[in-house]
């Protein structure tokens, strides 16, 4: 049988360095990225060959890939007329394309709204006009050449997940990129991932949920975009 460890007794330590409480009360990391996007940048130009995601019985690609590929995504969804803030459901299977298609709605300065591949035809109909979504990327990836040049910033809305519904209809739970960086270097401090470890994240989970898609594929992702 298991002893249950008392509270703020005999616990793991936390690294709080580099954390700062603002004036509005809140604790936050700093020096960190301003968006996913910028993250994601930063990966791609320190560590451009090594792998990103690898697909079991698929393709591999590194971080270099990972971006053309989204930036190609990215420049479809432009010439289809997502805009700026716009949401765009990814309704796909867990796989190289979600990942491809979630960093290409972010290169394309819009909101990702992942949904379950599963749901229903009014299910998920149901999200996308909660949402307000746009367009929505569902089979082939979209594609083209010139991608938008975007900036976001940290306040900015980079994802929408829905709830399950077990108590009404979905919700929409709005993620920014602050926050999904601030989950990222939290699940990291917690795994205690030192700079330059050789480390592999097995997802396991569905990626239109927030513990597959930000605390196991983004904290991967935005690994080199924290100034060690």
């Amino acid at each position: 049988m298991t002893t249950p460890l008392v509270r703020g007794t005999d616990l793991p330590t936390f690294d709080l360095s580099g954390v700062e409480r603002g004036a509005d009360g809140v604790a936050r990391y700093q020096n960190r990225p301003k968006s996913l996007v910028e993250a994601l940048r930063a990966t791609v130009e320190r560590q451009p060959g090594d792998e990103a995601v690898v697909e079991v019985g698929g393709d591999r690609v590194t971080y270099r890939q990972l971006w053309d590929r989204a930036a190609a995504v990215a420049a479809g969804l432009h010439d289809a007329g997502v805009r700026t803030g716009d949401r765009v459901l990814v309704r796909l299977p867990n796989g190289l394309d979600w990942c491809t298609a979630f960093f290409g709605v972010l290169l394309a300065g819009a909101v990702a709204v992942p949904v379950n591949p599963r749901l229903t035809g009014p299910e998920t109909a149901y999200i996308r006009d909660d949402a307000g979504a746009v367009h929505t990327v569902d089979g082939p990836l979209p594609t083209g050449r010139h991608a938008p040049d975007v900036a976001p910033g940290p306040d900015d809305v980079a994802a929408i997940f829905y709830t399950s519904g077990t108590t009404g209809r979905p919700k929409g739970a709005v993620t920014g990129h602050a926050n999904f960086l601030a989950n990222t270097e939290t699940a990291r401090r917690v795994l205690r991932i030192e700079p330059g470890a050789g480390w592999r994240s097995l997802v396991s989970v569905p990626l239109h949920h927030v513990t597959g898609c930000n605390s196991q594929l983004l904290r991967r992702a935005s690994w080199a975009g924290r100034p060690w």
